[in-house]
């Protein structure tokens, strides 16, 4: 683990994200987020072919349940009547829903329950902007869509004159439970900062972890890089936040979760991602959102795991 690994932020990314900003009031915790675009995507014709690939169950039913955790733009949000789930993962869940022939069911659950509720099987699957890593991969299988390096998150000016990981040690930093980024900053912990660790608050969300710098109790969050960047120039309008480092750092990939038994759903949806990228609905899907520069050739299984 090094943040050496970085790659650099695309203007494109910097961009203005949406028409209709993201608002986090002054007096803390109302938002209010919307898909970056009003683009729309071309529907999809059902495949037989990969219809054949579901299994029989999910094929019958012809609906599959997907587990979110809908307050982590641009990738998921809720819509302005604050129960329609929007962002570029379910543009790609339906799109890939629709190739396969079934329907798409999206249910917003805690983050840190999310994987939880997929071993239980109240899900058959979890598509949350997951990142994949050799240790998830351990118990769960990925089909990988997207790469995105992670962000330090500051107020706007950055009072504390943040630019990288060894600037964070010995400051409090807010960071979403359960996550990929909490892991990294505990690694940091007994790397860059043993000598002075960060005082990490770990919570529910990732409007929290913001909602901490908003109000003082913690220097930075520590995000995925669309995410960060997403929330930067769109809560307050853009007149809150800001992104502490000029490059992303510590690209990962971020997959849709299976378990290691529902292998056949696993492939299907590796297939139906597989033609949305063919038939240029992928493209489409990133650029309504903004986020082409995480763009992969190609879905591919466990990506994580070589890194």
């Amino acid at each position: 683990m090094t943040p050496s690994l970085t790659f650099r932020r695309p203007a494109s990314l910097l961009a203005a994200a949406a028409a209709t900003c993201a608002l986090l009031t002054a007096c803390g915790g109302e938002s209010s987020d919307a898909p970056r675009s009003e683009a729309t995507i071309a529907t999809q014709k059902k495949d037989a072919a990969l219809n054949a690939k579901l299994p029989e169950a999910i094929r019958d039913a012809g609906v599959v349940k997907i587990g979110t955790e809908a307050q982590y733009p641009p990738f998921e949000s809720l819509a302005d009547d604050n129960k329609t789930i929007v962002g570029l993962d379910p543009d790609l869940a339906k799109a890939a829903g629709e190739l396969l022939g079934v329907k798409v069911e999206f249910t917003n659950t805690a983050f840190d329950g999310l994987l939880t509720a997929l071993d239980g099987g109240r899900f058959d699957l979890v598509v949350a902007a997951v990142t994949d890593t050799k240790e998830r991969e351990a118990s769960y299988d990925f089909v990988d869509y997207f790469m995105t390096g992670q962000s330090i998150v500051v107020k706007k000016g950055n009072p504390e004159d943040i630019t990288g990981v060894d600037d964070l040690c010995g400051h409090p930093v807010s960071v979403l439970k359960a996550s990929t980024q909490l892991k990294l900053l505990e690694g940091f912990n007994t790397e860059e900062c043993k000598d002075d660790p960060i005082d990490i608050t770990a919570l529910q969300t990732d409007k929290d972890a913001l909602l901490q710098v908003q109000s003082g109790r913690a220097d930075a969050s520590f995000t995925q890089d669309a995410v960060g960047v997403y929330n930067a120039k769109n809560i307050g309008g853009g007149n809150q936040f800001e992104i502490a480092n000029t490059e992303a750092l510590l690209p990962t990939p971020v997959g849709m979760v299976f378990t290691k038994e529902d292998t056949e759903l696993r492939d299907a949806f590796l297939a139906a991602l597989a033609e949305l990228v063919e038939n240029g609905t992928y493209a489409d899907i990133l650029a309504k959102h903004e986020m082409s520069q995480g763009a992969l050739d190609e879905p591919a299984v466990n990506l994580g795991g070589a890194k």
